[in-house]
């Protein structure tokens, strides 16, 4: 018997385990992979954003974004934790105490260290777990069943899967896409490294005036790099067209049509151990549309094509990109970056009203200033940035962590109460950290008192995860 079962050891997942703990919990996290972190690390998205306010991402903005400290930081508990211990084993970029708007780290790096800092807070993972169904006592969720029919027990269980699967599996209500259609989401993706890059020779067609790139975009670009710090190129239009044109350019699973600028395409060094690595780049691609990923057909035939869609993408760079003529796919994610399923519908729905304005809650259990970032549904159009008004922040309600109907559940990250436009932006890292502290500090509460997470005290949650280091 556990105080609290976290399942899912991803982004929010592992906060909320060493929070839960930290707060006198005995505390199972149980993972269906075999390391924690999530997209963080198994998924190559090596870059921590929104633990400041998030500014409008201009191209002077997006360059800097990885030794920017401009801003307020909001997020700052289990996550500034994480970067310290990051900077300290080599594997991330900054100063500790203090995070810069983006983030850089070395995914392989952070999984020892989230691993580290998950068993020194005393609690016991369980990977290649996977939870099957549900258990109940009082009309209570009071555990959960997990691989061949073994029940684990808990005062409180935390769904922080991303897809919301607890709380399906105990009935909850959600909501997924947009009027009914499951597939009116986020395209997905997976993260892929090139070798062999010369970065140099990249950054110098960038600065010859073939693309479109401000002046002030290209003098920071190069003062970057001749520092040797990370950087960002917000991949090269001109090139993609002319790829597309000649039949060169590959089109996405799902997407109705080929608008090549549609496709985001970031590519940034990578940061490992210790150094920025300008031989080696991370790419971020649009590669599959209108997918279900909660549907095991859908995904594995997405998964196929989105491999495949990776290596005809290293043809294109080699073909068309200079600097990468000898390059090659050094790797592919092996988790695969979905944006956008099951939304639980909880005591309280965030809006993107409620984003966009900045707004504050009294049950606050802390900041985001992540700009609103909506793909595309099908490929057609660019990717909706909407930063947040004034250059401010909202606070994230208590309430969206809370099932409406469901008892002895709390869910985490992704899968909170919020609409489309909230989930655009509380989706991303710093988001899904907090909601996973905060998390686990309620339901160790909630389990040492004996009582229900929707009943618990928000004054006495608000003070433990200050007690923690959290901004509220």
């Amino acid at each position: 018997m556990s105080d609290v079962v976290v399942v899912g050891g991803g982004t929010s997942g592992f906060a909320a385990a060493i929070a839960a703990a930290r707060a006198g919990a005995k505390v199972k996290l149980l993972e269906q992979g075999s390391y924690l972190g999530g997209t963080m690390t198994g998924g190559l998205v090596p870059g921590i954003v929104s633990l400041r306010h998030q500014p409008w991402r201009d191209q002077e903005t997006l360059v800097e974004m990885e030794t920017s400290y401009a801003g307020d930081q909001v997020v700052q508990g289990v996550a500034q934790e994480l970067i310290d211990n990051l900077i300290r084993a080599g594997g991330a970029h900054g100063e500790p105490g203090k995070a810069t708007i983006r983030v850089m780290f070395d995914p392989e790096i952070a999984k020892n260290v989230i691993d580290r800092m998950v068993r020194d807070a005393g609690v016991e993972t369980l990977y290649q777990t996977k939870v099957t169904g549900v258990t109940r006592a009082n009309g209570a969720i009071d555990g959960v069943r997990i691989n061949f029919g073994d029940e684990l027990k808990a005062d409180v269980t935390i769904d922080a899967t991303g897809d919301g699967h607890v709380a399906h599996l105990a009935g909850a209500r959600y909501e997924q896409g947009e009027g009914g259609d499951k597939t009116y989401v986020q395209p997905i993706t997976m993260y892929f490294l090139m070798g062999g890059v010369d970065l140099a020779k990249t950054i110098e067609y960038a600065c010859s005036g073939r693309e479109e790139f401000s002046p002030g975009y290209l003098a920071k670009l190069k003062a970057l790099h001749a520092k040797g710090l990370p950087l960002t190129i917000p991949g090269f239009p001109r090139l993609r067209e002319a790829a597309a044109q000649n039949g060169d350019y590959p089109s996405a699973f799902g997407s109705t049509t080929l608008n090549p600028r549609a496709h985001n395409n970031i590519l940034r060094p990578i940061f490992r151990n210790g150094r920025t690595l300008y031989d080696t780049t991370m790419h971020n691609v649009d590669m599959a549309y209108k997918v279900d990923a909660t549907d095991i057909h859908s995904l594995s035939e997405a998964i196929g094509s989105m491999r495949d869609f990776t290596l005809r993408m290293g043809e294109f760079y080699r073909k068309y990109v200079p600097g990468y003529e000898n390059a090659f796919v050094l790797q592919i994610a092996d988790s695969v970056g979905v944006r956008e399923t099951r939304r639980i519908v909880g005591e309280y729905m965030l809006t993107g009203q409620d984003v966009l304005e900045a707004r504050a809650f009294d049950d606050s259990i802390g900041y985001c200033g992540a700009t609103v970032d909506i793909h595309n549904v099908d490929g057609s159009d660019k990717t909706r940035m909407h930063a947040i008004r004034g250059g401010r922040l909202y606070q994230i309600p208590y309430r969206i962590l809370v099932p409406e109907t469901v008892d002895g559940l709390l869910v985490a990250g992704r899968c909170v109460s919020a609409d489309r436009v909230a989930c655009g932006s509380i989706r991303q890292q710093a988001g899904c950290i907090v909601t996973g502290q905060a998390a686990g500090v309620a339901a160790a509460l909630a389990a040492e008192n004996g009582i229900e997470p929707r009943k618990l005290p928000v004054a006495k949650l608000q003070a433990t995860l200050r007690d923690q280091g959290a901004q509220i």
